[in-house]
């Protein structure tokens, strides 16, 4: 018996690594809130992730981090006969970051029922790391407290996906008495994931909810 209390609470441990699981043993309920007060429901009704083979990721590799390419008034043109500037491609705020021997960028999104809609396109610049944490749901959620973070990998078939979700100050809820009160919760997913000759993956999930798994008052 406690070997199979162990393997249940091993279970429902977070963790931004690929793991073959069943998910449905994983599902969490939503705690009770408080007497006179609502609670959320946090439904994705669509999740696509594309992680491309050849995507440019100035995070994790170095080889990209030091490439050039040449910037043209119009984009990215060949570098091999380039007439204009060399720039390091991870540099620039060009609209279009898919430079000269990349591969259509990483792409994310979450939509949830209720109408927030994440969406994160891979840019060089970009201070979000697409399935290692917070996702881009709009700046002006995000800087109220709507944030929802993800973590996952592409590399395999079926694995895990986390996502983590805070509703901050901005959008707090109010009680019966007049209080305020904000919400977070967690949870693991199935992620499935389908490779092509490339090794470019897309990958998506069943529709699943995200329990609340706590609360806090807003003064």
């Amino acid at each position: 018996m406690f070997s199979t209390i162990l393997t249940g609470l091993l279970a429902l441990s977070s963790s931004a690594t690929a793991r073959s699981v069943d998910i449905r043993s994983l599902a969490a309920r939503s705690i009770t809130p408080p007497e006179g007060c609502p609670i959320p429901t946090w439904t994705v009704d669509n999740f696509r992730w594309f992680n491309g083979s050849h995507s440019l990721d100035c995070i994790h590799n170095d080889v990209d981090r030091n490439t050039k390419g040449c910037l043209c008034e119009q984009g990215w043109c060949n570098p091999n006969t380039c007439n204009s500037t060399l720039v390091n491609v991870c540099y620039t705020g060009m609209p279009n970051y898919q430079p000269w021997g990349y591969g259509p960028p990483q792409t994310l999104a979450i939509d949830f029922q209720d109408g927030l809609k994440c969406a994160d396109t891979y840019i060089g610049y970009r201070i979000h790391d697409i399935g290692h944490g917070e996702s881009n749901c709009g700046y002006a959620d995000r800087s109220l407290g709507r944030i929802v973070s993800f973590y996952g990998s592409s590399n395999e078939a079926t694995s895990t996906g986390h996502i983590d979700y805070v509703l901050g100050s901005g959008h707090a809820l109010e009680c019966a008495n007049g209080s305020k009160i904000t919400y977070s919760g967690s949870t693991d997913f199935t992620l499935n994931c389908v490779h092509d000759a490339s090794f470019n993956a897309t990958c998506t999930a069943a529709p699943f909810e995200v329990p609340v798994l706590s609360y806090s008052w807003v003064n």
